[in-house]
């Protein structure tokens, strides 16, 4: 007989609860990065949290787990791949998270958290196919790979490394931008000659009764744009509007027009024009 003790075997409630897990943790990704914008912005909060509890509560549940189970981090018999994608993927989803909670108080923060919240989402498909390959496509695996083992953690965490890194702002993606905006006023108003910064600056001091809650673009971005601006309804810390205190500001043409799309209807109760949003954005330059 041999004197080893005998292994536990692992508990009915191990699968349902990785499984409940798994579940908890997609949907509070999915509701943080659907709602990361200032109007859903305590719900993105809320979403954020929850994730974070959702990392730290698998750790707390691999330890209530048993050895060899489904709950446990490392078990004999686990492909090493599987073992380490999955600590990767934990790994960047909870710093997503944590660098969420430090953001909402440390703007300079946000461009982390954003790239490690890119990388987090590529990760997770990577991951659900990582899951069918080594489940479900084990005689396709044999075909394509054969007796060769090749290992795509070190390209993931590369692609990952490089997508956390912040882009810096670059003139040139501003001047695209302005340069568009300029061709689309030129074909709406043939007599148009150029943005004006001064006109500019009356859209962006400009007090409408539209909503009480934003009467002015100020009123989130203080009257002196250089500065730091704090959200009316959600009391978020706002980087400064002016590029020459962020020189970031209009880089993005995606957020750009998104920003303009949302905030003119918001502040203004209307459309902004292109000459409109090149004259906002050349005073806020010439800030």
């Amino acid at each position: 007989m041999s004197g080893d003790a005998p292994r536990a075997a692992p508990g009915r409630w191990e699968l349902p609860a990785l499984r409940l897990w798994h579940a908890a943790l997609a949907g509070g990704f999915l509701v943080a990065w659907l709602t990361a914008d200032e109007d859903t912005y305590r719900m993105h909060v809320f979403a954020g949290y929850w994730v974070l509890i959702a990392v730290s509560l698998r750790l707390g549940l691999a330890a209530m787990g048993t050895p060899r189970g489904p709950l446990a981090l490392v078990r004999p018999g686990r492909s090493r791949l599987m073992i380490w994608m999955g600590g990767v993927l934990m790994t960047m989803v909870g710093l997503a998270a944590l660098s969420g909670v430090i953001a909402d108080g440390v703007t300079s923060v946000e461009d982390l958290h954003e790239g490690l919240s890119n990388t987090a989402l590529w990760l997770i498909p990577a991951h659900a196919a990582l899951v069918a390959w080594v489940f479900q496509g084990k005689r396709l695996r044999d075909k394509v790979m054969g007796a060769a083992r090749v290992s795509a953690l070190p390209v993931l965490v590369l692609l990952g490394l490089a997508a956390a890194v912040p882009a810096q702002a670059a003139d040139p993606a501003r001047d695209a931008i302005l340069a568009d905006y300029a061709k689309a006023a030129k074909a709406a108003d043939s007599g148009f000659t150029g943005f004006s910064a001064a006109r500019g600056e009356s859209i962006y001091r400009a007090r409408n009764t539209v909503n009480a809650d934003f009467p002015s673009c100020a009123t989130c971005h203080t009257d002196d744009p250089t500065r730091p601006g704090r959200h009316a309804k959600t009391g978020r810390e706002i980087a400064p509007a002016a590029v020459s205190a962020n020189p970031k500001r209009f880089t993005d043409a995606e957020k750009v027009e998104e920003r303009f799309n949302r905030d003119c209807k918001t502040v203004l109760g209307r459309e902004c024009s292109a000459r409109d949003r090149g004259d906002f954005i050349t005073f806020l330059s010439s800030k």
